[in-house]
């Protein structure tokens, strides 16, 4: 049975969507499943350098989720396994994405915090504009019709002489 909830985590000066994952195997009496041991992350320029590696994949999981997309559509592949080599900076979308969470981080820290009543439990998020969508779509007001001002009235006839 997989538990999911999502919550918010903070990381240094970071809020960040995060995906929290609880694991149990009936086979194995609702123990938790063995896990192999998550390493540390290396290349950190944006998430403070002591963020764990369970954090770091409880955030990307967010990320992801967010965006609707997959670990490779910001991390190159490694071309001898085919899988996501997590450090490299090969990937451009990379850089982007850095430039995005500073971003939606200086908007929570520095703007929302100036509201006179910031709503603390609803930051700004990946999800906040993408919507599960790589690319968010542009957002267009529907047109309203535009009142004119009444006709004026009609002006009075001079006298004729």
């Amino acid at each position: 049975m997989v538990g999911r909830f999502l919550s918010l985590l903070a990381v240094g000066s970071l809020l960040i969507p995060s995906a929290a994952f609880a694991q149990t195997s009936q086979a194995n009496g609702g123990a938790p499943a063995q896990r192999r041991q998550i390493p540390a992350p290396t290349n950190l320029k944006v998430l403070p350098k002591d963020t764990t590696g369970p954090q770091v994949i409880s955030i990307m999981r967010g990320f992801t989720g967010d965006l609707g997309v997959e670990c490779t559509y910001c991390h190159a592949k490694n071309s001898e396994t085919g899988r996501p080599d997590f450090a490299s900076d090969a990937n451009p979308m990379k850089d982007r994405a850095r430039v995005m969470i500073k971003m939606a981080t200086a908007i929570n820290t520095e703007y929302l915090t100036q509201l006179a009543d910031p709503k603390a439990g609803n930051p700004v998020t990946c999800g906040t504009c993408h919507r599960g969508m790589s690319k968010p779509e542009v957002f267009v007001p529907p047109q309203r019709e535009h009142r004119t001002a009444p006709p004026a009235a009609p002006a009075t006839p001079q006298p004729s002489n």
